[in-house]
């Protein structure tokens, strides 16, 4: 069976995101156990970097590179080709009140999405949002009293605990959100690694960019692919490795969400 399939991402934007989610997941691997140094995890995770000297230089490594990442992607996107269809617009607000009927039972209509969800969108800026809490506040902790010639005290203090904030806030919607929309329930999605969505896909999570891209087929941005039955077995038991996987990572995000909170509310409320 031959389909058509659409190019997504250039290799420019799959290097960004490669190094972005690679460097995040470093600094969540170095930065968590700092935070729980009493826990039996912790010691085995900074034993497995090869000590304690050394999460200390991946994190600050891997900071760097998200920052680097970060300026040269929206430099990147400012002089190379800027793109407006990534802002959010009324039509999010429509597709967003169908989603939840179609969700709910109450129409068999499912939003007709561009080139981005709404979803997107949100993961999206919701990314940016963190890259620049992150490294902003990971900065000044990272240099406390050089930082303090040009900022007051106060902001130096409180860094750190935004910072552990920031970075359980950003692993729950990276583990859970994003590789729930994108891994878990299209799985195995690899677009990430080859820049290309299935035609399938595109139609239902992208109608009217398909529409578009059909309209203008013969300079469309697609290639025919020769299309391969997957091995039942061997995609069941990767599910489930990936289905167990997912489980522990929201089971202990969710415990150290729940202890941070717990911990916030003791010593800044009561």
């Amino acid at each position: 069976m031959v389909e058509l399939i659409f190019k997504r991402f250039t290799l420019n934007q799959r290097i960004q995101h490669i190094l972005f989610f690679t460097s995040f997941i470093l600094l969540a691997y170095t930065g968590f156990p700092l935070k729980f140094p009493e826990s039996w995890w912790s010691s085995w995770m900074i034993a497995s970097v090869g000590g304690f000297d050394n999460r200390t230089l991946i994190h600050h490594l891997s900071g760097l590179v998200m920052i680097g990442v970060s300026v040269y992607h929206v430099v990147y996107h400012i002089l190379e080709k800027p793109r407006y269809d990534v802002l959010f617009n009324l039509k999010d607000i429509d597709d967003f009140k169908q989603q939840m009927k179609y969700f709910l039972r109450y129409s068999d209509e499912h939003p007709k999405y561009g080139r981005y969800t709404f979803k997107q969108k949100v993961e999206y800026f919701g990314a940016g949002f963190g890259a620049v809490v992150m490294g902003f506040s990971g900065l000044l902790m990272w240099q406390p009293f050089e930082a303090m010639k040009y900022f007051p005290i106060g902001l130096i203090q409180i860094a750190g605990l935004f910072h552990t904030w920031e970075a359980v806030l950003a692993s729950i919607a990276v583990f859970i959100g994003h590789f729930y929309d994108e891994h878990f329930d299209k799985f195995l999605n690899m677009s990430w690694w080859t820049g290309n969505i299935p035609e399938e896909e595109m139609k239902h999570e992208h109608p009217l960019e398909y529409e578009e891209a059909m309209k203008n087929r013969p300079t469309g941005n697609m290639e025919h692919l020769e299309h391969k039955e997957n091995n039942i077995l061997i995609t069941g038991f990767g599910k489930i490795v990936f289905t167990l996987i997912f489980i522990a990572i929201c089971s202990w995000l969710v415990w150290m969400s729940y202890t941070i909170l717990y911990e916030a509310i003791v010593n800044y409320i009561l």
